[in-house]
């Protein structure tokens, strides 16, 4: 009964993403940590939206500079 909202590639740390599955159960709003990978795959299957922190953007842009 639960619903994937979204999922939000929430840290970088020492060359390391974590993630976050946002799932709706009932009337709650549930934040699950998970590795990035994995979640980009059930996001792609549920069709839900995928997000990045502002933050992890940065530190990408900067690692690659």
């Amino acid at each position: 009964g639960a619903k994937i909202d979204k999922v939000i590639i929430s840290k970088l740390e020492n060359n390391t993403f974590f993630a976050k599955l946002i799932v709706s159960v009932d009337s709650r709003v549930e934040e699950i940590d998970a590795r990035p990978s994995d979640s980009i795959a059930i996001a792609i299957r549920a069709k839900a939206p995928i997000f990045a922190e502002e933050e992890v953007l940065k530190n990408i842009s900067n690692s690659t500079e």
